[in-house]
């Protein structure tokens, strides 16, 4: 009767321990998503080409693994290389004004 009370314990535990570890990684998913979503239409040379695909990878390394601030770091040196505003990893909802997160994506 004890082992099965353990055993539910352990189990609980184990989901709880992953599903924290899937919240940490939708952020920094989430914004590897905006990060390509914002490269769109920009043109780069074979160098800078490089260098972001780099920094992509390396960045959805760390987020695969959970690290999600070095992720963003990573994110973010993309993002300078493009041009591009760093980003904090957290969504900034005050600031947004709701028409922009209403609007359909443009084809």
């Amino acid at each position: 009767m004890h082992t099965q009370n353990y055993l539910k314990i352990a189990f609980a535990t184990g989901l709880i321990i992953i599903s924290c570890q899937q919240n940490s990684n939708a952020g920094c998913s989430s914004e590897i998503r905006i990060l390509g979503d914002d490269l769109i239409g920009k043109t780069f040379t074979s160098h800078e080409n490089h260098l972001l695909s780099e920094r992509i990878l390396r960045a959805k390394q760390f987020c695969f693994r959970g690290e999600e601030e070095k992720s963003i770091d990573a994110i973010n040196a993309a993002r300078e290389l493009a041009g591009l505003k760093p980003t904090n990893g957290s969504f900034d909802w005050e600031n947004i004004p709701i028409e922009d997160l209403s609007q359909q994506p443009t084809n």
